[in-house]
C-alpha cells in the first residue's frame, strides 16, 4: 500500500537541493568577481561567495546529521554579457534561496528546534547578505545614481 513521505524526509530532500542552490550561488559570485574590472565590486562579490561556500558547507553538516547529501550545484554559465546582467542574475538566486531559508527554518521549527535555529541563522544571513549584492548591482548599473 501507499504511503506518504514523513515530512522530515521531504524537508530534507528541498534543503539538500537548496544546499546545492548555496554552493552555486558561491560559484557564480566567484565566477563574476574574476570577471568584473572593478576592484572594489569584485571584492565585494569575492567576500559575498565565501560567506555563501560557507552556507554550504555548513547546510553540508547539519545534513549529515540526518545521513543526507546536498544536490550538486548546477553547472554556472555566463550569466550575462555585463557585470549588471551577471550580478542582477546572482541577486535573483540570492532572494530566491533566502526565501527558502526561512520557509525551511519555519517548517523545522516543530520537527528540530536547534536545527531550525540554524536554518533561521542562515536565512538571516542570506537577507543581509541581499542588501550587499544589491548596492552592488546597482554599482554596476551605468544609470545607477551614486
Amino acid at each position: 500500500m501507499w504511503t506518504a513521505t514523513p515530512p522530515e524526509e521531504r524537508l530534507l530532500a528541498e534543503l539538500a537541493g537548496i544546499a546545492g542552490r548555496h554552493q552555486e550561488l558561491a560559484d557564480r559570485l566567484a565566477r563574476h568577481a574574476s570577471l568584473c574590472a572593478y576592484p572594489n565590486i569584485a571584492g565585494g562579490l569575492g567576500a559575498l561567495a565565501a560567506r555563501e561556500a560557507g552556507h554550504a558547507c555548513t547546510l553540508d553538516g547539519l545534513l549529515s546529521q540526518y545521513h543526507v547529501r546536498s544536490k550538486p550545484p548546477r553547472p554556472t554559465d555566463a550569466g550575462g554579457s555585463s557585470n549588471w546582467q551577471r550580478v542582477s542574475g546572482d541577486l535573483a538566486l540570492m532572494l530566491e534561496l533566502a526565501r527558502d531559508m526561512n520557509e525551511q527554518a519555519l517548517h523545522w521549527e516543530g520537527i528540530d528546534p536547534p536545527f531550525a535555529a540554524r536554518l533561521h541563522t542562515i536565512a538571516l544571513e542570506d537577507n543581509r547578505n541581499i542588501g550587499e549584492l544589491r548596492e552592488l548591482a546597482l554599482k554596476c548599473d551605468p544609470q545607477a545614481f551614486d
